[in-house]
Order: C-alpha cells, then sequence, then structure tokens
C-alpha cells in the first residue's frame, strides 16, 4: 500500500480515493447539502418535535390505506391543549405522514398489524382522525424537511 505524506500527515491511495469520490458528491449535490447545512444552522429556531393536533386527512393519489394529515402546532394547558399562537402549521411548513402507514399497500397485513383477510365485511382502515400526537422533523433524500408521526390506525365500518 502506497502511503502519502503532506502537510495534513500520512494518508493511503484508498483515503486519497475516498477524499476525491467526497468532493464529486458534494460537488453534484451541493444544493442538497447548502439546505442540510440550514438545519443545523437553523437549530435554534427549530427544534425537532412539536406537539400537534391532526386537522384532517387527505388520500395519497395512487396509494393504499395511506394519507398525509393536516395539522396545527399546540400547547399543554391545565385544562388541556390550546392551539399555539404563532406554531407551525402544515400551511406554513408540510403535511405530515403516519409511519405507521408507510408499508400499507392494500393486500395482506396493515401496519401496524391488521390482517385485512380477516376484517369483518364492510370494515376498512381509517385515517387518522382529530386528535394530539407527537410529531418529529427530518429530512428527506431530496433535503425537504418532512414531518412524520406513529399512531395505529382503526379499523371502523358497518356490519352487513
Amino acid at each position: 500500500m502506497k502511503v502519502y505524506r503532506t502537510g495534513l500527515g500520512s494518508m493511503s491511495g484508498r483515503e486519497l480515493t475516498m477524499i476525491a469520490r467526497s468532493a464529486r458528491e458534494a460537488r453534484h449535490d451541493h444544493h442538497k447539502l447548502r439546505r442540510v447545512a440550514s438545519t443545523y444552522i437553523e437549530v435554534g429556531d427549530r427544534r425537532p418535535w412539536v406537539l400537534a393536533r391532526i386537522t384532517g386527512s387527505n388520500a395519497i393519489t395512487g396509494q393504499t390505506n395511506r394519507w398525509t394529515y393536516t395539522w396545527e402546532e399546540v400547547e399543554l394547558s391545565t385544562t388541556g391543549y390550546s392551539t399555539k399562537t404563532g406554531g407551525r402549521t402544515s400551511t406554513n411548513e408540510t403535511s405530515a405522514l403516519n409511519l405507521c402507514e408507510l408499508v400499507n399497500d392494500g393486500s395482506a397485513t396493515e401496519g401496524p398489524g391488521w390482517n385485512l383477510a380477516t376484517a369483518p365485511a364492510g370494515f376498512s382502515i381509517q385515517p387518522i382522525a382529530q386528535c394530539c400526537v407527537q410529531m418529529w422533523c427530518t429530512r428527506d433524500t431530496s433535503a425537504d424537511i418532512r414531518w412524520f408521526f406513529q399512531m395505529a390506525n382503526v379499523l371502523d365500518g358497518t356490519c352487513t
């Protein structure tokens, strides 16, 4: 193994190759890196989680038993909760996803374990209704901020 000595210390050819590969990736994805870096710059302004109330749902086109959710940030009070004045919402941020629904495809077992084959006729998985949840945010593969929560959907319907 060839070792190169520089002002930075000694590096192998493999390490130099890794540095060159990282530089190429940084040039290619510089806009994503800039957006991800902004997360750390904003860290004082952005908590990685909020308490939120789910306010509605919209079926995801082309998906089965999956929804996007509208929401608003809430704060706890001595009597329960209230909408946080100036808080985050799906209008000024993004809609949220339910992690339990990510595996849903309409066949066999849906998240977090509903076996559709044993569901009574007339029953189906329902979107999360208005309730309070803890939501987290992260960056997706496009470096966009995504909000998500995790809650089991209910199976509901009318007996036939």
